[in-house]
């Protein structure tokens, strides 16, 4: 019995012992963690309390987030952003009721109960930071959290610095919640959390994930933007999509958990896909122009205000407008490019290397119609190319290629090349899409449309893409402006009371040059002359001797005090070549002084700019015009009516099937280097220029006509289509404008013997009072050379023919002008 007592005893002892030991061993593994953690917190506590500040909390009220600035079209849209960090706040109470519960069951299920500080969390997540040696679960409540994204160093992760912030972090939350409600922190945190890929605040983040408000968030949508938050460089669900997926879940489970969802709506939002999508956009409109703006807004508003200040920008761009400069440009460059030919591949890839090589550009790939990509050749025959983009695959036979004038698609590409394509879209029900062989052109161009009345900017292109080259042509550039400075001179003239019926002699002459000898000899484009021809003709048909010769009779000083008043502020070289458009002249400035002609002859100085406010409405700059009398209303009208001949008769004819009232004029340079066309309508001044950024010929016979006005054209059919071209407008003449019927080529009054004629514009008083005549008709018939020759200049004492007693108007050649 003892022996069995004894054993019994011991057996017993053994098994009442161990649990106890183990009861022991487990109670002192979760206690000792904690005590040690409670004093060497306590210990650190005191240790760095003296450290930590908290009056930056003092300010919170006034705490403003670094927000994005807006530029606005004349519509109101946005069209571009600047920002550090994009973000779109929420006002109080916006925050949507899917998100609070997202972020409670998720991030703080004590929120609405603690004073900024969760000891029970605390409690719970000590012993496995103690274990591990670090902070791995924070226990931060969302006013700690809020605490340190406002006030302390992100970069304070690991170590002692990592216990410090945590300290810190209590310390600012108390004080937060003693000077902010609730609602005021849930909003300001919701408003200032970084939720990755530079988007902070949760309706940025919305917008850019999920392409809608915060306030149509799902279930699941709100779980997934939760779930960025402890790691948002790390754990984005566009770059991690299964792992962001489980992450979700979770905060889901706990949406489930607290309440916030029934089991059928937990179940249904965990069956749905991650929804997460990396939005591709094309080209952005209005680049060239908004960098303009921005400029603008750096130099006065400095690099804070600009990135960080929230501005409300309201610019002149009209969005229409815009995308049809741009596309006219773009298709002008583009026509012109292929009249020179392919010039091959841009790059090529080793066969080898073919099968897992990646282009750059695909990673922000645009596969939308009219979209212009690089391309993979990976095989290429006589009858066909095979060309990968990013994971698609295209076939291209000789239609595709058509423009290069091949047939073979074997002989334009070969297995390797990288080549720029063009994303079409046939015309099936499938709307099926295909490759056109494309070339990024060489050329470039600018494009300035203003409304002639305000000086509004509608449209500005600098170039063919602004990614490839930021350089501005339209306001930056200076360019020979060719034949398109012509209608100064005739401004000139009519302000010393020339019309357009006079008449100069087209003849060959020689003038002093810039080396003050007789030296200079210009010559027509068509490398003729023409004789008696008015003043109308020689701007019609862009005749260089008539331009020269009118230049040197006007005076040259008056031709550029004409040009300055217009708004031309370029050097304006003092020589007889100077009529013929030597000078070098920015578009904008070229198409502002256009303006001034459309505009009655009030010059309006261009703007891009309507006002800036700040995101409370409070107005920074308002734009005031700023307007001068550039010449005289009559004398604007009169160049209108020649310029609108260039149109009808003379070198912009192209354009004169449009139904449209339109004025203008073409511009060509020495070489075909500079192409313009600068021409208005009763409200809008328009230019277009092409040319390449170092001087070389664009091509053999690339004049305006040829080159810059079928963009021209393009855009106004644009407008027509569109409804912001009016054929219904015309130009309106001003008091003291009388019209007579002329005959055309001697500018005298039409009668029944006139052959052709047409409705002259005269300012009242300078009208002809003779007219035509048969013996003039006669003369008119004769060659050039034979004109002067047959009258000659009267000798001293004879009497001139009473039928041609205005030939004292006919500048002969015989004096250099």
């Amino acid at each position: 019995m003892p022996t069995v007592k004894t054993g019994s005893t011991r057996a017993t002892n053994s098994r009442q012992t161990r649990p106890v030991r183990k009861r022991g061993r487990t109670l002192w593994r979760w206690l000792a963690p904690v005590i040690v953690t409670a004093i060497f917190g306590l210990l650190l506590g005191a240790a760095v309390a003296a450290t930590i500040h908290v009056p930056a909390v003092d300010a919170v009220t006034d705490y403003a987030p670094a927000l994005v600035t807006k530029l606005h079209d004349r519509d109101g849209e946005v069209y571009q952003r600047y920002f550090r960090e994009n973000r779109m706040l929420l006002e109080e109470s916006q925050v949507p009721e899917v998100l609070r519960h997202a972020l409670l069951a998720a991030e703080d299920r004590n929120f609405l109960r603690h004073g900024g500080i969760d000891l029970a969390g605390i409690l719970r997540s000590v012993a496995r930071n103690v274990s591990l040696g670090e902070i791995d679960q924070g226990a931060s409540t969302l006013t700690m959290q809020l605490a340190g994204t406002l006030f302390l160093d992100r970069t304070q992760r690991r170590g002692l610095a990592a216990w410090k912030r945590k300290i810190a972090e209590s310390f600012h939350a108390v004080e937060l919640e003693k000077r902010l409600s609730k609602e005021q922190i849930l909003t300001l945190y919701a408003n200032v959390m970084n939720l990755g890929h530079g988007n902070y605040g949760f309706e940025a983040a919305s917008r850019f994930y999920f392409a809608r408000p915060a306030a149509e968030l799902t279930p699941e949508q709100a779980a997934l933007l939760v779930a960025i938050l402890p790691r948002p460089s790390d754990w984005s669900p566009l770059d991690k999509p299964e792992f962001m997926l489980q992450r979700r879940n979770l905060v889901l489970g706990a949406m489930h958990a607290e309440g916030y969802l029934t089991t059928r709506q937990y179940e249904q939002a965990r069956q749905q896909p991650l929804g997460a999508e990396r939005r591709r956009r094309g080209p952005s409109t209005g680049t060239f122009f908004a960098e303009e703006v921005r400029r603008y807004l750096y130099s006065t508003y400095g690099q804070g205000g600009l990135y960080g200040r929230g501005l409300e920008v309201h610019t002149t761009l009209d969005a229409a407008m815009q995308e049809a400069a741009e596309e006219a440009l773009r298709w002008g460059l583009v026509r012109l490019d292929r009249i020179r030919g392919w010039r091959g591949a841009i790059d090529h890839v080793e066969a080898e290397a073919l099968e897992e090589h990646s282009l750059p550009s695909w990673n922000r790939l645009d596969l939308a119609p009219g979209r212009w990509v690089q391309g993979l050749v990976v095989a290429a025959d006589q009858r066909q190319a095979t060309v990968r983009v990013a994971d698609r695959s295209f076939t291209l036979g000789p239609d595709e290629i058509a423009w290069t004038r091949r047939r073979e698609p074997k002989s334009v590409l070969e297995r390797g090349d990288v080549a720029w394509f063009v994303v079409r879209e046939r015309a099936d029900e499938a709307r099926t899409q295909y490759l056109e062989l494309g070339q990024e052109p060489e050329l470039e161009g600018a494009v300035v449309l203003l409304e002639s009345s305000s000086g509004a900017i509608r449209a500005l292109v600098g170039g063919w893409d602004y990614e490839r080259n930021e350089f501005n042509r339209a306001t930056q550039a200076q360019r020979q402006i060719g034949s398109a400075f012509k209608p100064f001179v005739w401004g000139a003239a009519f302000e010393q009371g020339y019309t357009a019926a006079d008449t100069l002699f087209d003849a060959p002459a020689v003038f002093q040059g810039a080396d003050s000898l007789a030296s200079y000899s210009p010559r027509n484009f068509s490398r003729a002359y023409n004789g008696i021809v008015t003043l109308r003709t020689g701007l019609e048909k862009s005749l260089n001797l008539v331009a020269v010769k009118l230049q040197d009779m006007v005076g040259t000083e008056n031709v550029i005090d004409f040009t300055r008043r217009a708004g031309i502020t370029a050097t304006l070289p003092p020589y007889p070549s100077l009529a013929l458009g030597v000078a070098d002249v920015i578009p904008l400035e070229a198409a502002a002084a256009y303006a001034a002609i459309a505009n009655q002859g009030i010059y309006v100085a261009p703007y891009l700019i309507e006002r800036v406010t700040t995101p409370d409405g409070r107005v920074l700059e308002q734009h005031r015009a700023t307007a001068s009398q550039a010449m005289d209303a009559r004398v604007a009208y009169l160049l209108t009516h020649v310029l609108r001949g260039v149109v009808q008769r003379g070198t912009g004819a192209g354009l004169s099937s449009l139904p449209v009232p339109i004025a203008g004029k073409t511009g060509t340079t020495d070489s075909f280097s500079d192409a313009w066309f600068v021409g208005f309508t009763p409200r809008y001044t328009l230019v277009v220029w092409v040319g390449f950024d170092r001087k070389r010929s664009i091509g053999r016979n690339m004049t305006g006509a040829e080159a810059a006005l079928p963009i021209w054209r393009r855009i106004v059919e644009r407008g027509l289509e569109q409804g912001w071209i009016d054929a219904e407008e015309q130009f309106v003449a001003p008091p003291g404008i009388v019209f007579r019927r002329v005959e055309s080529k001697t500018g005298l009054l039409a009668n029944e013997g006139a052959g052709s004629t047409l409705q002259e514009a005269f300012i009242a008083g300078t009208e002809p009072v003779r007219e035509h005549s048969a013996r003039w008709q006669r003369v008119m018939e004769l060659p050039w050379y034979q004109q002067r020759s047959f009258y000659g200049k009267p000798k001293a004492g004879e009497k001139m023919p009473e039928d041609i007693a205005d030939w004292s108007l006919v500048q002969d050649d015989d004096d250099g002008g």
